[in-house]
């Protein structure tokens, strides 16, 4: 269509525009055949339009909204959040899955990589965190390299994954209400 349709949280359009709104996340990876103004977004599947309405309000919730939503191949959310990347996976368990990425993202400032939430259940509460590679800053010469061979290797593949500390909530802290 050639425009940005911005919409509300119960997915009417309320403005459309060629300008980027700043503070408002990107949609990628869904399609609409037409847009039309004050009249609901319709999406190649309306389940569709659910899921991101939901995900949209809970990561709202959270002030967690990121730089852009996509939606892969098998139309699963993913965030990003400048270098960092969020595969958030189904709907299933969004609220916690949400509450643990409020928690862990600040720990992640500064990376480059992709957090795995697709998996995460309540009983399968494994979070892996995938560092991105990162390009060498400098040439490395005979010096350097003498050094680093005293440490630990860096560039092993195992190392790029790391299980991310989560938070223990016997309490089903999911469920606390956030200030607004």
């Amino acid at each position: 269509i050639g425009q940005n349709a911005y919409f509300d949280k119960d997915g009417f359009v309320v403005e459309t525009s060629t300008e980027i709104i700043d503070g408002v996340p990107k949609i990628t990876g869904v399609s609409c055949d037409e847009v039309v103004l004050y009249e609901k977004l319709q999406l190649e599947n309306s389940q569709i339009l659910r899921d991101l309405l939901n995900l949209t309000q809970t990561l709202k919730k959270y002030d967690l909204l990121p730089d852009e939503i996509q939606y892969d191949s098998s139309m699963e959310p993913v965030l990003y959040y400048g270098t960092i990347q969020v595969k958030l996976g189904s709907e299933d368990n969004l609220s916690q899955k949400v509450v643990r990425l409020s928690i862990i993202l600040p720990q992640l400032d500064g990376l480059s990589g992709t957090l795995h939430l697709e998996t995460w259940t309540p009983e399968t509460t494994d979070i892996i965190w995938d560092r991105a590679e990162e390009a060498p800053a400098e040439e490395i010469t005979e010096e350097t390299t003498e050094e680093t061979t005293e440490e630990p290797a860096q560039d092993d593949p195992s190392s790029a994954e790391t299980p991310v500390e989560q938070p223990q909530d016997d309490q089903g802290s999911a469920e606390t209400p956030v200030e607004q």
